[in-house]
């Protein structure tokens, strides 16, 4: 299987390019839009994008970010990282741009894409023996359907998802309404009430926010991105520490919790803003959870945020109509509801193996289905730094098409799959985001299955109690991965003819 094709530009494609390429394989990358980086796309970044983790965190193994970054890199920042990751590892030249995969079937052996090109406006076959799904599960923007909505639009109003909010001309002198309370229209409703005559955010439900610094003293890392915190949620199947802490020390879950939301309400001032969650904070805590915007707590109280804990019930002309029979009347409406993520290419057949009734993915180790051959799926073990998960994950998959990662027998992966879907809906409803596809707040968890399924070592270090504590980095990976590559390589020479 020396023939691959990679769906996908973005963070998980680049990284699979990279792996296989390593090991020489002859790779395609497809992307159906213009550029590189997915969510993080020039045309996709909307107006004040910037990451959720810090720069060290949010980096490839083994290409840090520039040291002249802040520590929270803007949208603009991580797509230069991202073309700059693609041309030292000579990845750009092998990506064929505007290509968009219609159809695929697995015949003999091989996958038949039918590709087509927006660009030149012409269709072809192309031929693989393997093939990575790289799409990740941000793809189709998602706003919801009001009624109504056609007569606002024709009254003059407009309607825009978040990620086509790229210039501040969109938002200047204007009366906007957001819609939502995750990390976009909060974003957006920040920058909007700076820029524009009115801004009113409408949310179902508030939701926790976590700062970047913690008592504006105390990096987020760490106290969120170590195996210690990680031991503090209920995963579906514990360690020996995780067992004690979730019988005998019950109590010292409750209070790290409590005491987290406490600081929270402090900081923020939830109560003076009306924002107090009514649900606990470890519940919601995955890939979701969201850094709040510098500043956003400080306008709602203050009031350049109208705040409205409100439904939309529909559209009457100009007029936007509320369920709690309050009424609105915005230039511009901007809905930070979120993607759809679909494959569209792959034929139902495929699409009822690897998804359940629920429509949660059945990917063991959220990357291969069995029952599919020669395909994976990078990306789709989305989590709170998605370079690294993405990076172990393509390695992964190299190792697996090399055949030296053995997989349990088909009925230990049903029950595994089983095991899992089950702790989903009893245990953690949350986990059931993203199509079940975020490994969020499991990250140390679902690396070490991938590292001890490639038979390398879980850290870097042979101090594990500094291992327990420290906040995740990347470069650890690069050692540890690196003594992989060495052995494949040996490997390769070994078995040449």
């Amino acid at each position: 299987m020396k023939n691959v094709v990679i769906i996908g530009a973005g963070i998980s494609g680049l990284t699979t390019a990279k792996a296989f390429l390593e090991q020489g394989f002859t790779v395609t990358v497809l992307e159906q839009s213009s550029g590189i980086g997915g969510v993080w796309r020039k045309d996709r970044a909307y107006l004040g994008l910037a990451t959720q983790t810090t720069k060290n965190e949010y980096a490839f193994s083994d290409f840090p970010m520039p040291d002249d970054y802040p520590e929270w890199p803007s949208g603009a920042q991580v797509n230069d990282y991202l073309e700059n990751y693609a041309r030292h590892f000579n990845i750009l030249p092998l990506i064929h741009f505007h290509v968009e995969v219609v159809n695929m079937n697995y015949e003999h052996k091989k996958w038949i894409l039918e590709v087509s090109n927006k660009q030149q406006k012409t269709t072809e076959v192309l031929i693989f023996d393997f093939v990575v799904v790289c799409t990740g599960v941000f793809q189709e923007k998602y706003i919801p359907e009001f009624p109504g909505m056609k007569s606002y639009l024709e009254a003059g109003g407009q309607i825009l998802h978040s990620s086509d909010i790229q210039s501040e001309c969109t938002l200047k002198n204007r009366h906007v309404a957001v819609v939502g309370f995750a990390k976009s229209a909060t974003d957006i409703a920040t920058r909007s009430s700076e820029l524009s005559f009115s801004t009113t955010l409408l949310y179902r439900k508030a939701q926790w926010k976590v700062p970047r610094f913690f008592a504006n003293k105390i990096n987020l890392k760490y106290l969120l991105f170590s195996r210690f915190s990680e031991a503090f949620f209920k995963p579906y199947r514990k360690t020996r520490f995780q067992k004690f802490l979730h019988s005998l020390g019950k109590p010292l879950v409750w209070l790290q919790w409590r005491g987290i939301e406490l600081l929270l309400k402090q900081q923020f001032k939830l109560k003076q803003c009306g924002m107090l969650p009514t649900h606990k904070i470890e519940t919601q805590i995955s890939c979701s959870l969201g850094v709040a915007p510098v500043g956003f707590y400080e306008k709602v109280r203050t009031g350049s945020i109208k705040a409205l804990q409100a439904e939309i019930a529909f559209f009457d002309g100009r007029t936007v109509v509320l369920k709690c029979g309050k009424r609105i009347m915005p230039d511009l409406m901007v809905f930070g509801t979120g993607f759809r993520q679909t494959l569209p290419f792959l034929s139902p057949q495929y699409q009822q193996l690897i998804r359940d009734e629920n429509g949660s993915y059945s990917l063991y180790r959220n990357i291969i289905n069995p029952k599919v051959p020669a395909l994976a799926f990078v990306g789709f073990n989305s989590s709170l730094f998605s370079t690294l998960t993405s990076e172990v994950a393509a390695n992964w998959v190299v190792h697996y098409v090399q055949g030296s990662i053995q997989l349990p027998a088909q009925q230990k992966i049903e029950e595994e799959l089983k095991l899992i879907e089950n702790w989903r809906q009893q245990v953690r409803p949350i986990a059931q985001e993203f199509s079940g596809l975020c490994v969020a707040p499991f990250n140390f968890q679902h690396l070490d299955q991938l590292m001890k399924d490639m038979g390398l070592k879980t850290c870097a270090s042979n101090n594990p109690l500094y291992e327990f504590f420290k906040p995740i980095n990347p470069k650890d990976y690069e050692k540890l991965l690196h003594k992989a590559k060495i052995r494949q390589y040996a490997t390769q020479v070994l078995s040449a003819p």
